[in-house]
């Protein structure tokens, strides 16, 4: 019989709110059973809000994830925090309802927990890993040709509380018709914006901060043409390119990377070592924050991506398809044995989040 003494006390709603904010995505999910007002509360665009918040400020890059595609379209996910941390770091099967072996994808762009990606050159969805929710996206109306230029991003356009998907497409080796195209997910169309003016080659998928996607801009397809940043804005969906200063574009090839402690970075390699530098994403200059030596073959001759890298200096690289962990403060290497791996063909990245594709 329950002793009648023994309350169990009852936890104001801003509380319980505030505790439920810093649970990670899965229990939250399980806990939309426990009762109506729950799966309310966790269901609402306050709450998805509100936890995206922390997700994005939580300690120790514990709500990043690594998307670590296969040879025979496998994926499994890993958490950032793991890869800097653990000697051994752990991977956890991930799957997409609309993805199969028989199916190329690349991943084209995340932001806020969303992931977009490329089937087949041919289709589009936006997927949250963490829930397993996704959308397929209208075709985007471009036949990409053999040999064809293409690069996308997503971003969040705070203005109209919108996500939106920017491609770049052009089929002429010449690049003098470049078409742009915009999917807005409030929407659920593309439509074509003015084309770019400028022959610039974007490199790789495009980096979302403070309301702009951003590419590394080639002049053409010569790797001594020179570049620098073009960001799209979200809101007004107007182009610019930022000028780089001489010394941190210099290098025989250079890579941008994802926002990590609200910077911006770039990867610039050279003979022998690589430099790595950090912009605010408010603006303001580049700094240098690590220089990795080539201190063998494997460093020097293999292509590298920083896929992560922290103001301290540490810096968490992709070297071919081995994981390197580099430390500024005493220029030591760790390379991580990830546990249950096979052969690695491909990396993204996404945030723990609530966030829906489908509204």
């Amino acid at each position: 019989m329950e002793d009648p003494s023994i309350a169990i006390p009852k936890l104001p709603n801003d509380v319980i709110i505030e505790i439920l904010t810093r649970l990670p995505v899965k229990p939250l999910l399980k806990f939309k059973c426990v009762c109506k007002s729950w799966r309310a509360l966790i269901s609402s665009t306050q709450f998805v809000a509100a936890h995206l918040e922390f997700s994005k400020s939580a300690p120790n890059l514990t709500t990043h994830r690594l998307i670590l595609k296969y040879r025979g379209n496998t994926m499994k996910q890993c958490s950032v925090n793991s890869m800097l941390y653990e000697s051994i770091p752990e991977t956890f099967d991930l799957s997409c309802s609309v993805l199969s072996e028989r199916y190329r994808f690349w991943v084209v762009g995340s932001c806020n927990g969303l992931v977009c990606l490329l089937i087949d050159k041919k289709e589009m969805i936006l997927w949250n890993p963490s829930t397993g929710i996704c959308k397929k996206l209208p075709d985007f109306g471009v036949k990409i040709n053999v040999g064809g230029y293409f690069t996308y991003g997503l971003g969040y356009d705070k203005s109209s509380d919108d996500y939106k998907v920017v491609g770049f497409f052009n089929n002429n080796r010449d690049l003098s018709e470049v078409m742009v195209q915009v999917y807005s997910l409030r929407n659920d169309k593309w439509k074509r914006i003015e084309n770019f003016k400028g022959s610039w080659l974007m490199d790789d998928t495009a980096t979302f901060a403070n309301g702009k996607l951003y590419w590394i801009a080639n002049r053409g397809y010569e790797s001594n043409s020179g570049w620098d940043l073009l960001s799209v804005d979200l809101e007004t969906e107007e182009y610019e390119i930022l000028q780089m200063p001489s010394h941190v574009k210099s290098g025989y090839y250079s890579r941008l990377g994802g926002v990590w402690e609200g910077s911006l970075h770039v990867m610039c390699s050279h003979l022998e070592s690589a430099d790595v530098w950090i912009m605010d994403v408010g603006g303001g200059d580049w700094t240098k924050v690590a220089t990795v030596p080539y201190i063998d073959d494997f460093l020097k001759y293999t292509y590298k991506r920083a896929l992560c890298v922290l103001k301290d200096g540490r810096v968490l690289l992709l070297c071919g398809s081995t994981f390197v962990i580099f430390d500024a403060e005493d220029c030591s290497f760790r390379y991580v044995e990830v546990r249950d791996s096979d052969e690695l063909i491909g990396v993204g990245s996404y945030l723990e989040s609530l966030v829906s594709p489908v509204g």
